[in-house]
């Protein structure tokens, strides 16, 4: 048995059922007065961006696979002017056939529901959480306050790491596949870039 690192990449297929369970990205759950872009600039070009921190660490043969989700975040490029970017949405989810996981803080404790979590100069509230295994839901949501930007600007997340199971082997039903893989994913976004849509990134096994 062999433990494999698969390589960070964008998540280029969503599922229609992924979609369906992924609607929290799109809805803020909870509703933060946020400032009004300034009158002199607005975004124009500028474009959010989402990253992993790092890599899968899958065991095929045992059907384990953990990872850190620290390092991970957002950025904002091409700016021009000085502006607000409106409130910060993210979200960590883990998606794909894993049979049970866990998603945590470093330390192993869990993510509270409305908890103010200070990371790399940021405020981050926790908005939603879920990470049953009854449902096959893994997911931590935040926002975070507004900030003014006039350059390009990178936003870390929360540190987080999970871990979980999946169906050993190299064939067989139920099993990762390039075309399903399992996934440590990012989202995020700003609320005046784009209308506030998220973009992501995942690290997959196995990579595709």
């Amino acid at each position: 048995m062999s433990t494999e690192s698969m390589q960070t990449g964008r998540d280029a297929s969503i599922s229609r059922r992924t979609v369906i369970k992924t609607a929290a990205w799109a809805t803020p759950v909870v509703a933060v007065a946020v400032a009004a872009p300034l009158a002199s600039a607005s975004p124009g070009t500028a474009r959010t961006n989402a990253f992993v921190g790092s890599n899968i660490s899958a065991n095929q043969g045992a059907g384990t696979a953990s990872g850190s989700l620290t390092g991970s975040g957002g950025s904002i490029t091409s700016v021009s002017g000085t502006w607000e970017t409106g409130k910060f949405t993210a979200v960590y989810r883990l998606r794909g056939p894993w049979t049970a996981a866990t998603l945590t803080k470093p330390d192993g404790s869990s993510f509270v529901l409305g908890e103010t979590i200070s990371y790399a100069g940021t405020a981050w509230v926790v908005v939603a959480v879920n990470v049953s295994n009854d449902d096959e839901e893994w997911f931590v949501q935040f926002e975070a306050p507004s900030i003014s930007v006039s350059s390009n600007t990178t936003v870390l997340l929360p540190e987080a790491v999970y871990s979980g199971t999946f169906v050993p082997g190299t064939s067989g039903p139920g099993r990762p596949t390039r075309s399903n893989p399992i996934q440590a994913a990012v989202a995020f976004g700003a609320e005046n870039i784009n209308g506030g849509a998220l973009v992501g990134s995942s690290s997959n096994f196995p990579a595709g």
